[in-house]
């Protein structure tokens, strides 16, 4: 034993040790520990030795709930060990506290119970030290980001100490009684990687996802994703081999198997790639292919750095997903019963990003503790800012019969409005500035930080714009990363913000001039699917953008239109999809019908499966709310949207696809030619293109750049065949030019049925310009093409 002379010194965290807690030789133990006053906060004062051991073998049994005893050692007493900590761990979302915080990936709640005082009472300094321990255990762990507590809103004690060890407060929540613990008002706080980094000084653990082992599979992963992409863009040409293909260059070889599909679609298997380099093995390594290849690419010098770069955060993201997006395609298909959650956790558990980019999660400018933040993957819940921009230089737009005022109301309530306000008042105090004539605008974090705050730098200091701090609602970045859905109260609408991150060929910026015009669009839009048969049924809706705030500095309106910096401050609210469905309905977005799960399970033929309906059945749901509705609009209205996995919310009945909700309208929508009239208002979605690109918007968009990847994902579970898959397409195409003989003439000239379409190539823009993919001004003029694909649809039709 350690003696009472030793013990004098505080002891470091290092000093501690944990084993599992054994509730047969350790109860005893245990029961003296919570039956003294000090440990009142625990719950079981008074309780019986057989309740204790009777109440920790139940916590034992509970493959979510994890007890460990902290032994505390002497220097050069190794093998002496003090009992003198107890600590649990347990998963969030299946305890006490699921539903009653905004969970996130990485989470895990902690309780710790510090041995009783000896004689002498507690040194100073001993309980931090064991909560160090603690904490260090279990951020030890590379896939725990943040560690949960629930203390007794009244226990002053631990607040404290939880706050010196980087803790940080949240709010309170009222908590049931459990089985074994009362009912109480309790603190709720965490502490992420960086907060335990900072009050510690131990060394940063924010890339504790990245392993040798998980980033040989992230190379594989995109090694195989890369090699099919380009060969499907005809960058690249496999050679055919015994054993399955090779392309090489120069002194470099790949070799590996892969199944070919309809539309030129390579799957790769990861597993079977193997490099050589001048006949010698070597790693997988897919920035390493991107150097060998970059002539073939033909990538520039000026570009190639960049492109890296975007790779190597795509790999490192990656890895973050391998430890957290665990959850099979069955668990998410089958939901938790709670429609909010399911939503989300389905939007976090996402891998992929586009199915078409290889270099997809670049997000450039995003540091490392702003990735586990502010990435979609990561389920992160995020307060987001707020300024008061003044009226001389910002705009507020709306729907008609909506004004600021009201608006705000609704989303900030009563008390966070009238907060802001107060501090508008204070802000003007003593200047010439009126507080009634500021705007108050919603703005993300990272862009505050980094772009605001030093790049217009002269509004702030000369009032024009105020940082009123941070809103009370959380809000989860959405797959498009700009994106927020409210967790607080989730029928208050989608908050999008300017984000001046690189991601995917384009800046993400927000333009103030474009959210002018914003509202109206949206009217108009809703006004057209209100007044057509085709489009005002129950199977289609559109997430309307109801209001937008724009602010243009002089500074930057005189640097010239295509300066960046005239998208760095603007926002939007649109409608929520929480607030339009049925309470027996789920809602998932759309790019989560080609998510695959890490044993190689689609998410679709999961829902298919689930839904009772064969595959046909299911389909025919589902090209009827989402396929069919986008060619009506091209050949009745010219009317053209961008309808990525991400840009469509799915409503879901029984895992039955019953409506498709349509979202970011304003900017990606587009009226092609002149054949429609537009109200002034509405003039500038008018785009110019020939003919034959008319038809692309169904042929690159929905058949290349998604069910291309959805049709290969059901065949290879043996739930569809290709055949019937686009059988089931054609089929309901015909049905719907059959019901609308108004527009069939329109319908003909698209050529869906036609025998080769042009190939459209994504991948070939990033590399072409990685900072600008197209001039969003005329985007059709900066397509590029590489010949044509066969058909699926065609001699299926007319």
């Amino acid at each position: 034993m350690i003696s009472t002379l030793e013990r004098l010194t505080i002891p470091a965290a290092t000093d501690f040790t944990l084993r599992r807690f054994d509730p047969l030789t350790d109860s005893a133990l245990l029961h003296g520990w919570v039956n003294t006053e000090r440990a009142s906060y625990w719950g079981m004062l008074g309780c019986t030795h057989q309740q204790v051991r009777d109440a920790y073998e139940a916590l034992e049994a509970d493959p979510h709930h994890h007890v460990l005893l902290g032994l505390e050692t002497a220097h050069g007493h190794e093998s002496a060990a003090t009992p003198a900590f107890l600590l649990e761990h347990y998963a969030p979302e299946h305890s006490v506290l699921a539903g009653r915080y905004a969970h996130q990936h990485g989470d895990v709640g902690m309780h710790l119970l510090l041995a009783g005082p000896g004689t002498d009472g507690p040194l100073p300094g001993f309980s931090a030290a064991v909560m160090e321990a603690a904490l260090a255990h279990l951020f030890s762990d590379p896939a725990v980001l943040r560690v949960v507590v629930e203390p007794d809103a009244a226990n002053t004690a631990i607040h404290s100490l939880n706050s010196r060890l980087g803790f940080r407060a949240q709010h309170r929540i009222k908590l049931p009684a459990g089985p074994d613990t009362p009912a109480k008002t309790a603190l709720l706080s965490w502490c992420t990687r960086a907060d335990f980094v900072a009050a510690t000084g131990r060394a940063s653990t924010v890339t504790a996802h990245l392993s040798a082992e998980r980033w040989e599979v992230a190379n594989r992963h995109l090694l195989a994703k890369a090699i099919a992409e380009f060969t499907h863009e005809r960058i690249l040409t496999p050679e055919a081999t015994e054993t399955g293909w090779l392309v090489n260059y120069g002194d470099h070889q790949y070799r590996f198997t892969a199944t070919r599909h309809q539309l030129e679609h390579w799957i790769i298997d990861p597993v079977s790639l193997s490099v050589q380099i001048q006949g010698r093995d070597a790693a997988v390594d897919a920035a390493g292919f991107i150097l060998t290849f970059r002539e073939v690419l033909g990538i520039s010098a000026a570009q190639l750095p960049v492109y890296l770069e975007e790779i190597s955060s795509t790999l490192a993201s990656h890895c973050y997903k391998q430890l957290h997006s665990t959850l099979s395609s069955a668990e998410l298909a089958a939901g938790t019963d709670d429609t909010i959650v399911d939503f989300q956790r389905t939007e976090a558990a996402m891998t992929e990003g586009h199915p078409c980019f290889v270099a997809n999660n670049g997000r450039l400018g995003l540091g490392a503790n702003d990735y586990l933040s502010f990435a979609p993957e990561t389920g992160a819940v995020i307060a987001l800012e707020w300024l008061a921009a003044h009226k001389s230089r910002a705009h507020f737009s709306a729907l008609p019969g909506l004004d600021i005022t009201t608006l705000l109301t609704q989303e900030l309530g009563i008390q966070q409005l009238e907060l802001f306000e107060a501090r508008i008042t204070a802000a003007c105090a003593g200047s010439t500035l009126d507080p009634a004539d500021f705007i108050l605008l919603p703005i993300h974090p990272w862009q505050w930080e980094n772009k605001l705050a030093v790049v217009f730098a002269a509004d702030i200091a000369s009032g024009h714009l105020l940082h009123l701090g941070a809103g009370e609602d959380r809000y989860q970045p959405q797959q498009s990363i700009r994106t927020f859905f409210n967790r607080s109260s989730p029928s208050r609408h989608y908050v999008k913000t300017a984000l001046s991150v690189l991601n995917m060929g384009f800046m993400r910026g927000l333009s103030a001039a474009y959210m002018a015009g914003t509202p109206a669009i949206n009217l108009w839009l809703s006004e057209l699917f209100a007044g057509d048969a085709e489009l005002n049924g129950e199977n289609l809706g559109l997430l309307r953008e109801i209001a937008a705030v724009g602010y243009s500095t002089p500074l930057f309106e005189a640097a010239g239109a295509n300066a960046p910096q005239r998208k760095m401050l603007a926002a939007l609210w649109r409608e929520s999809p929480a607030a339009l469905i049925k309470p027996t309905q789920q809602l998932a977005t759309m790019a989560s019908l080609l998510h695959i799960d890490a044993a190689g399970a689609s998410l679709t033929a999961a829902h298919i499966r689930r839904s009772g309906l064969s595959a046909s059945e299911w389909l025919t749901r589902y090209f009827d709310a989402y396929l069919v509705p986008l060619v009506h609009c091209l050949c009745r209205y010219d009317l053209a949207f961008m309808p990525h996995g991400e840009n469509v919310i799915l409503v879901l009945e029984n895992s039955v696809p019953v409506r498709v909700l349509h979202k970011d309208l304003a900017e990606e929508v587009a009226v092609l030619g002149n054949d429609q009239d537009l109200p002034p208002e509405v003039e500038r979605i008018r785009a110019q293109v020939s003919g034959p690109e008319r038809r692309l918007v169904i042929f690159t968009d929905v058949v290349d750049c998604f069910l291309r990847f959805l049709a290969p994902a059901l065949n290879r579970e043996g739930v569809c065949s290709e055949d019937e898959f686009w059988g089931t397409a054609a089929d309901r195409l015909l049905a719907y030019r059959n019901r609308n003989p108004e527009t069939a003439e329109a319908f003909d000239a698209l050529e869906l049925f036609a025998d080769s379409f042009e190939l459209s190539c994504l991948n070939r823009l990033q590399l072409r310009n990685n900072a600008q993919m197209l001039d969003l001004t005329d985007q059709s003029g900066g397509l590029i093409y590489a010949g044509t694909l066969a058909n699926p649809l065609a001699g299926r039709g007319l």
